[in-house]
């Protein structure tokens, strides 16, 4: 009898679960990407060294070798659960099996008991969605860096409590906090040396448009620390547009302005924080061909002891990829997600103002071809100290993408940067052009 007894309890424990378990529902997507690139003056690019545009006797004074042509693979995998509780509540991430960029050959097979090196399994993301009565919550280490148009977003993860307004018909809306850095919760002794981001933004969109307006302040305390200590303040006012014209042409922009002070303990000068991003762009849409007339720029670091540069370490942004080689991730120039590097750091330092033409053509079902052309110049140089030309130079561009099957994909890039006299810097040496080839193999799901 007991061991019946048991037994019914058992099944009836396992069928409660299984019945709690089915109340779930589980969705997953993710990427597998494999990527080759080939880059004829490199330094290292598959280490964050980017392009190298100088002649070999340049080289042989500054690395002690010939420049020579970096070629390399790597892929990335990720998944992105989302777990649905019910109709209000899920838990989403962002499940990294392969991490970014991991270069074939520099990876420890199988080694995913090794977490150093942050190349293995790792949840990059997680965080919980909350749909309640006045508004949805988005609470934990969820996306961040992105907002509307790829132009000067670094996508990335952050944590956050954010709510966004209820659903309205054509307003939108939403505030957050954002913790960057914490010191608080772990060191007593150094209080309130933190950096917190806070961030408000509405928006209209209804057919054919589409405008957001947004201000944050970041308040950087984390140098604070005795009477050589600073304190940073920063201020932003963010816009994006997307206009329909007719069914044939849009217009799109964005801009990002930011101000603030940096002050020190010591009584020393303040300095100020004064710096701009923005992009104008037309795209046409005529059936199987699309096109983009756009310009794009950030300021750059002037004469002064003020902080005008946009963003030395980030540029124009990881995310904005329309050229190849100078807003591209691998060579490292405007684009500068893979750290300094001698041509990017001194770019990113001036600024800069480009235009370009891009277009895309559906030859078939399956395969798209494209093109781009590009000038640009730096916003500011005499920072530098020596005389420093300003033109960045032309770029051109050539690309195919052809899906092998439902969600296999794989791409061709071509890219040639005419390099402009800002490489000589100053002078001090000659320049070669560089030529980018790279091939892409991604699955979707």
């Amino acid at each position: 009898m007991k061991k019946f007894l048991s037994t019914a309890a058992a099944l009836g424990l396992v069928t409660g679960l299984a019945a709690t378990a089915s109340a779930l529902e589980l969705k997953v997507d993710g990427v597998y990407q494999v990527d080759g690139y080939y880059i004829n003056q490199g330094d290292g690019a598959a280490g964050g060294g980017g392009v190298f545009p100088f002649d070999d006797q340049f080289s042989q004074a500054l690395r002690g070798a010939d420049t020579d042509s970096d070629s390399w693979y790597w892929h990335t995998f990720r998944i992105n659960p989302t777990l649905i509780v019910n109709d209000k509540v899920e838990v989403r991430g962002d499940l990294r099996l392969v991490d970014d960029d991991t270069v074939w050959g520099s990876q420890p097979d199988g080694d995913t008991g090794n977490l150093s090196d942050g190349k293995h399994i790792r949840m990059r993301k997680l965080w919980l969605v909350y749909d309640s009565p006045i508004g949805k919550w988005e609470i934990g280490r969820r996306p961040a860096g992105a907002w509307m148009n790829d132009f000067v977003n670094s996508s990335g993860a952050a944590d956050r409590i954010m709510l966004w307004a209820p659903a309205m018909e054509n307003f939108k809306a939403y505030a957050f906090l954002q913790k960057s850095f914490e010191k608080d919760g772990f060191d007593g002794t150094l209080e309130n040396n933190d950096n917190d981001y806070y961030e408000v933004a509405a928006g209209y969109v209804a057919e054919g448009i589409t405008a957001w307006l947004g201000a944050a302040w970041t308040d950087d305390n984390r140098n604070d620390i005795g009477p050589l200590g600073s304190e940073f303040d920063q201020y932003r006012i963010k816009g994006y547009g997307d206009f329909k014209l007719t069914d044939t042409f849009k217009v799109l922009g964005e801009f990002d302005y930011l101000f603030g002070e940096t002050s020190f303990n010591s009584g020393a000068p303040d300095v100020d924080r004064d710096a701009w991003a923005g992009m104008l762009g037309v795209v046409g849409n005529f059936g199987d061909l699309s096109t983009t007339l756009a310009y794009f720029g950030i300021s750059g670091q002037d004469d002064s002891n003020d902080s005008t540069a946009y963003s030395v370490g980030t540029g124009t942004g990881t995310d904005f990829e329309p050229l190849y080689i100078l807003t591209g991730y691998e060579a490292n120039v405007l684009n500068g997600d893979l750290g300094p590097n001698l041509v990017g750091t001194a770019a990113r330092t001036s600024g800069v103002h480009a235009v370009m033409l891009l277009a895309d053509f559906n030859a078939s079902e399956d395969l798209t071809l494209h093109g781009g052309l590009a000038w640009a110049q730096a916003d500011e140089t005499d920072w530098f100290g020596p005389e420093l030309d300003d033109e960045y130079g032309w770029e051109f561009d050539l690309g195919l993408a052809y899906k092998l099957y439902q969600n296999l994909t794989y791409e061709v890039h071509f890219g040639w940067w005419a390099v402009g006299d800002f490489a000589e810097l100053g002078g001090a040496t000659t320049t070669e052009d560089i030529y980018l080839l790279s091939h892409h193999l991604s699955m979707k799901f």
